[in-house]
């Protein structure tokens, strides 16, 4: 599967520390536009960089982006330019779409089938399925990234467990 994965997720990936976890999912290509590396502080930049050369993700060519796509999205939807890129990516490609801005998600689901948008918590918990870490210390994650001023839902413990 190919995971289009917006600034919002990365920097709350980042900040837990987790962004190197998910990115090792497996069957989980992570890719990652141009506007989004561009949206993201300098230490997440770099990490993203590092990933991409360790070849955990992939960096998006901008010619994957239609230009009238892009525009005609961020005129009608008024997002951020990353999250507008990662969507247009979702509907003209076959990507599903990690977002944790809560009005480009609900744009993203509104324009494309649900089942292709999910959180960074989702991918925590395909963290835990995978065995990539355990339920404990993904809400260790989750509580990093609300610590963080991260956005997310009240979740218990639980959540994470299969």
């Amino acid at each position: 599967m190919d995971l289009i994965i917006d600034a919002s997720s990365v920097i709350n990936l980042s900040n837990a520390g987790a962004l190197e976890v998910v990115a090792a999912l497996p069957n989980v290509n992570i890719c990652v536009s141009p506007l989004v590396v561009g949206e993201c502080e300098p230490t997440c930049a770099a990490e993203l960089l590092g990933l991409q050369k360790q070849g955990t993700i992939r960096f998006v060519d901008p010619n994957e982006v239609s230009s009238e796509r892009f525009l005609t999205l961020l005129d009608e939807h008024e997002l951020g330019e990353g999250e507008t890129e990662c969507l247009a990516l979702l509907l003209d490609g076959d990507y599903v779409f990690c977002c944790d801005d809560g009005k480009a998600r609900r744009v993203a689901i509104g324009l494309a089938d649900g089942a292709q948008v999910v959180g960074s918590l989702r991918l925590l918990k395909w963290a835990v399925e995978a065995g990539l870490c355990t339920a404990e210390q993904a809400f260790e994650y989750y509580q990093r990234m609300r610590d963080a001023g991260g956005f997310l839902p009240d979740i218990p413990p639980e959540w994470f467990q299969s």
